[in-house]
């Protein structure tokens, strides 16, 4: 199925959780306007001025956490980390608080392992700090730790944190649970999403995701069809019905919800492929042959246009053309093992047993699970076949 991820946006941390009540001139009139430049979003000036008091003041902490902000909000991550390992030493009592400050520069720079190590490190001081476990659970998300993104936004429910019983933390859990293939408990996130902000397309979407995923076809029909009412352009909801309604075989439907993804986006590839797997199942072979043409005149750079031809002409057992868009495909793509291994199996009913082994043991260097037990079967011990 076709998903996109919602994008939690950056949480702003600012850097006056820092400033120790032991700073030395906080009430210097550099320091008060710098403050207030920051306040106006000022922030180059207020560097400025910052810079020009740690040269009178060298080892006020406030002052290099204020530089800090200045720097990460002017997009010098780098810059504002070395202020803050800075301010770590000048303030021992309150350094733990620098990774709360690091991972957000971190998650504005994509360094999402830095950001968790951070992230982690900061929550042993800190550990129930709702926001932070939104972070860390969405960077999990992010490098497909699934399992401990779930574990995140469980704990921000099951502990009541700030940001519970919001839908965004329903939600998030709901994408993890469906990337980890919970698509029950993914169901019922999402149940939850769509009854806390029923305005929200997406979750239509993703529990019609869920539903499909469970072979609730109905179900994942009208949740795509709310999604498509609150988003008319939702060219992601049209093509997941368009699947809904091929699964229960009602392939005019299924081809006018395809047609659709194309007229919204004429680069949509895959809905050029389902409109001609659709015209297929419909047992109209010339038009399937037609739009698969199509599809293959508009995008035959995509090695997947030529090898779901073949399986199309694999179909029709015009073993001649499948054989010559295989070898367009593996062409295009050579480490297709799937592409092999069919390859093998139409050399096989030509009778051409050496190629067809050549073929499997290529589709077995390249990942095919299933060619291993069709060298033993048909080809007997091949030399230098992969163990």
């Amino acid at each position: 199925m076709t998903a996109r991820i919602f994008q939690h946006p950056i949480l702003g941390i600012v850097a006056g959780i820092l400033v120790s009540t032991t700073c030395l001139a906080q009430n210097s009139a550099q320091v008060q306007a710098a403050q207030h430049l920051l306040d106006k979003g000022e922030y180059m000036q207020a560097l400025i001025k910052l810079d020009s008091a740690a040269i009178q003041y060298p080892e006020n902490a406030q002052i290099v956490a204020l530089q800090g902000q200045a720097k990460a909000n002017l997009g010098d991550c780098t810059g504002a980390i070395e202020s803050w390992d800075l301010y770590a030493t000048l303030d021992k009592e309150n350094s733990w608080k620098v990774d709360g400050l690091k991972a957000d520069c971190y998650v504005q720079q994509g360094h999402h392992e830095e950001a968790i190590d951070a992230i982690s490190k900061y929550l042993v001081h800190d550990p129930y700090n709702g926001h932070f476990y939104i972070i860390r659970g969405h960077e999990y998300y992010l490098t497909s730790k699934y399992a401990r993104a779930i574990q995140d936004f469980s704990t921000i429910i099951d502990r009541k944190l700030q940001g519970y019983n919001t839908f965004e933390v329903f939600y998030k859990r709901g994408l993890a649970y469906a990337e980890f293939g919970m698509n029950k408990e993914a169901l019922s996130d999402f149940d939850k999403v769509v009854k806390m902000y029923p305005q929200f397309n997406y979750g239509y979407f993703y529990r019609g995701s869920s539903h499909w995923h469970l072979e609730q076809y109905k179900e994942a029909i009208a949740d795509f069809s709310t999604a498509i009412q609150l988003d008319n352009k939702d060219l992601h909801s049209y093509f997941n019905r368009g699947l809904c309604y091929q699964s229960i075989k009602d392939y005019d439907k299924a081809l006018a919800d395809f047609s659709k993804v194309i007229q919204l986006d004429p680069n949509f590839d895959e809905a050029y492929n389902q409109v001609a797997m659709t015209t297929y199942y419909k047992g109209n072979w010339s038009e399937a042959e037609k739009s698969f043409n199509e599809y293959i005149v508009k995008f035959s750079g995509l090695s997947h246009a030529y090898y779901n031809r073949a399986m199309f002409y694999s179909e029709r057992k015009d073993y001649k053309k499948a054989l010559i868009d295989f070898d367009y495909c593996i062409q295009l793509n050579p480490n297709d093992g799937d592409a092999h291994f069919h390859k093998a199996l139409l050399l096989l009913e030509t009778q051409k047993q050496s190629e067809a082994c050549d073929a499997l043991k290529q589709a077995l260097r390249f990942g095919n699970a299933d060619a291993k037990q069709m060298i033993k079967k048909t080809c007997g011990e091949v030399p230098g076949r992969t163990n």
